[in-house]
């Protein structure tokens, strides 16, 4: 006979456990829609037991007719589903397009559909331009290079439309000068030479739509005109949210990738920063152009960054930040592209000739890859997988035109909603205005729960008059109560308590949470309203499950019967506090959770306990490991930052030209993944600390700390002295404690011997017990002779 081991043992226990949960939630739902929402719960109208509702798989077969069983089936039907195709003007890219799915609450379905990037698909793209004082030299070689950016982008498509626009700010203090002269002609530069007059402040112009003349991107480019303004921000956020809405101003097409460029050399205004010019009405996100000029930029806030992520994604736009080489700017733009979907950065030259190349890299990063995403709301949970050759979260890299990329859609309905039970969820492509429609309906609630069903039968003689007869059971009048509506008034207590306990040997009523009414039970009411106690015996409740920081299932999910969280979609763990994804633990440039040393655990890695210990966000850092390249740069660092280490001058020139150690007082400590960090220790015991990163070019940056932390020699003479000097002042401090504990002794007894002497009945001179070293005695007969004789002593 084979035993058990101790996992598979476990294994079956915690199955036993929760299907033994199972069937006493079944038991205790009492109407049929609770029951059915119950997964594996089934109901039956008329049942040869004391149940109508329980898991199927305690059913006995006598329990029920086969016609009497409510158990709703899930179904699937494709609507639509086109080829994938190429086809000019009709590219297919995701298939199916629409399907319809029936679920029971908390039931899966998986869903496969595929993905094929076509080739030769259309691109819309607008520039946007920050036109301050500042960025005149950059629109001056941007007007040079426009024919240039249209040639090369229609080597990539042949269907490209571009577009031109520009910012300043909102025309008002504190972000432009107001006096009039000032509106009129904000500033003056001098260009070689030449004189350039300013035009006056706007906050947004469109001055070219999307279309495929190129030569009047660069006219129009050329003959746009910088203006001036008073703060470092920009206002360029009013004019993103302007040309992502704008969609007929700008001319953005439906079957299309619309890409976005936006070029500054200056931060950006947020939301809030237009109460400084008294402007609090929140952005509508809506269209306010009229003759090619943002109109409302005075009467509405700037857009905030999760607005325009949200508004981006809607449309279907990518963003490329092309910003120019200022170190804190880059640093904001770099932070704003990762928190805004769909968007990268990229920072330009002195003179912008790089932007075209920014644009191509840019345009392959996103056709090169894709991104599925859902629209589904917190009560239905969509995840997405693929086993493409190249995973990434929720999508696929390294895809080339044509190839069919397989995807599975696993979808599971988390709650109902009231008076809704019917959704429609978009499965897309990111950035793209193409998707796969899913008509979903839930299954909540019964049909012999209708009043169109043979079983529905008001003022039932089933349930005295008194009430509704539903699937079954009745469904009592105000007022009326019991298992068959046959009791009214708060003092008819039940004799017979037998439907009121959950099993027919317990000693306990109604869990002990309630009192037996008429046989049924009727749960006692919480202090607190929002906490309820519920249940066919009364147990059940919404307020006993786990909590996190005092929040009841962290506040992601709702507290079911059983103590269970049941979690809104994205979210898992026994207090919803864990999310339901590996994403947060897979490095981008590489797509393995943890880099393949750790597990993902509430979504953060947990690095093995491995020989080589890994650690770091991503479990990707090891200073030892070959696979860094500490000690490889090791030799170049020291000679370069230090004049240390293994190569002397002549050989740090030969072997080190890769890169040049720039030289920090303090190191910043980066949480971006690309930074690497290396502490390494010298020959004499001193630690030494460096960063290296690649550019945008591959380039390799290293940045080293200037002084190294090395231990110094002791000091004899300092340790000798501090000996002796320790032992001086210890014996002052024994000194003084004895004479401070002398002289207390010492106060103690002369006042003891004070009051001792207070006590005395005699004078201190007439002491009864003293005696005199002589005594004197005297002769009585002596006393006639009229002369004394002296006395004699003894």
């Amino acid at each position: 006979m084979q035993l058990f081991t101790a996992p598979l043992f476990l294994a079956l226990i915690v199955k036993l456990v929760l299907s033994q949960n199972s069937a006493n939630n079944c038991i205790s739902k009492e109407t049929c829609s609770e029951c059915i929402q119950e997964l594996g719960c089934i109901w039956c109208i008329t049942p040869n037991s004391e149940n109508h509702c329980i898991h199927k798989n305690a059913a006995a077969a006598n329990w029920c007719q086969k016609t009497l069983v409510v158990n709703p089936k899930s179904s699937f039907k494709i609507l639509q589903n086109k080829e994938l195709t190429s086809a000019a003007g009709k590219a297919v890219q995701i298939k199916p397009q629409r399907v319809t799915v029936t679920l029971r609450k908390g039931e899966e379905f998986t869903l496969p559909f595929q993905y094929a990037q076509a080739e030769d698909y259309p691109v819309d793209l607008y520039y946007i331009m920050d036109l301050s004082a500042s960025m005149e030299e950059h629109r001056e070689k941007l007007a040079k290079l426009g024919e240039k950016l249209a040639k090369t982008m229609m080597n990539i498509t042949s269907n490209f439309r571009l577009g031109f626009g520009s910012f300043v700010d909102k025309v008002d203090l504190p972000f432009v000068s107001t006096v009039p002269s000032k509106l009129k002609q904000p500033c003056k530069l001098n260009r070689n030479g030449k004189s350039v007059i300013c035009v006056s402040p706007y906050s947004f112009k469109n001055h070219m739509s999307l279309t495929d003349d190129y030569n009047r991107f660069s006219r129009e480019v050329s003959q746009a005109r910088v203006s001036g303004n008073l703060d470092a921000p920009e206002g360029g956020f009013d004019g993103l949210m302007q040309a992502i809405v704008c969609k007929d101003v700008i001319g953005w097409r439906a079957k299309a990738r619309h890409m976005i460029v936006f070029s500054t050399d200056a931060e950006f205004h947020i939301a809030g920063d237009g109460k400084l010019a008294g402007v609090v009405e929140p952005n509508d996100a809506h269209c306010h152009m009229e003759n090619n000029l943002y109109t409302h930029d005075l009467k509405i806030d700037y857009p905030s960054v999760s607005h325009i992520n949200y508004l981006a994604k809607e449309n279907n736009v990518n963003i490329v930040f092309a910003i120019v080489k200022k170190r804190q700017v880059v640093d904001s733009y770099k932070s704003l592209s990762e928190v805004i979907e769909n968007s990268n950065m990229g920072a330009l030259d002195e003179r912008s000739e790089n932007v075209i190349k920014l644009v191509v890299d840019n345009y392959n990063k996103i056709v090169d890859s894709v991104t599925i995403s859902a629209n589904s709301s917190s009560d239905v949970e969509v995840k997405i997988s693929s086993t493409c050759p190249h995973p990434k979260a929720n999508g696929c890299t390294n895809i080339h035109v044509g190839e069919i990329v397989n995807f599975t859609a696993t979808i599971t309905p988390l709650a109902c909603t009231k008076g809704s039970t019917r959704k429609t969820i978009s499965i897309k492509p990111e950035a793209l205005d193409e998707s796969i429609i899913i008509d979903l309906e839930v299954l909540c609630d019964c049909d012999c729960e209708s009043s169109s069903s043979k079983f529905y039968k008001k003022k039932s003689p089933s349930c005295s008059s008194s009430g509704t007869l539903k699937c079954g059971v009745c469904d009592c009048d105000s007022g009326s109560y019991g298992k068959k509506c046959e009791c009214n008034g708060e003092s008819s207590d039940s004799t017979d308590i037998t439907n009121c306990k959950l099993n027919q040997n317990d000693t306990v009523i109604c869990s002990g949470l309630g009192i037996c009414r008429c046989g049924q039970c009727k749960c006692n009411k919480r202090a607190n309203p929002e906490e309820k106690i519920f249940g066919k015996f009364c147990d059940c409740d919404n307020y006993s499950c786990k909590r996190v920081n005092g929040k009841l299932c962290s506040q992601r999910g709702t507290c079911d019967c059983g103590g269970v969280c049941k979690c809104m979609a994205g979210w898992t763990g026994d207090a919803c506090q864990c999310p339901d994804t590996n994403n947060t633990c897979i490095k981008p440039d590489n797509n393995l959770i943890c880099n393949g040393h750790g597990s993902c655990n509430c979504g953060r890695c947990e690095c093995f306990d491995e020989a080589v210990r890994y650690s770091g966000k991503y479990c990707d850092e090891c200073p030892t490991c070959e696979g860094q390249r500490c000690q490889e740069l090791r030799p170049c660092v020291e000679c370069q930052a230090y004049k240390s280490g293994p190569y002397d001058e002549d050989q740090c020139r030969s072997n080190c030209t890769t890169f040049l150690t720039e030289i920090v007082d303090k190191l910043e400590n980066k949480e971006d993944s690309n930074v690497k960090t290396c502490t390494l220790v010298d020959e004499k015991d001193c630690t030494f600390v460096f960063q290296y990163e690649y550019g945008d070019n591959k380039e390799l940056k290293v940045v080293a700390e200037r002084k190294k932390v090395c231990r110094e020699p002791p000091n004899v003479l300092a340790w000798v002295l501090g000996v002796i000097g320790s032992i001086l002042i210890a014996g002052l401090i024994m000194l003084l404690i004895w004479k401070v504990c002398t002289t207390v002794h010492d106060r103690r007894e002369y006042a003891r011997f004070e009051n001792e002497r207070k006590k005395l009945k005699w004078h201190r001179n007439d002491n009864p017990l003293y005696k005199e070293a002589t005594s004197t005695f005297a002769n009585p007969l002596y006393g006639n002779s009229s002369k004394m004789r002296p006395r004699t002593k003894m």
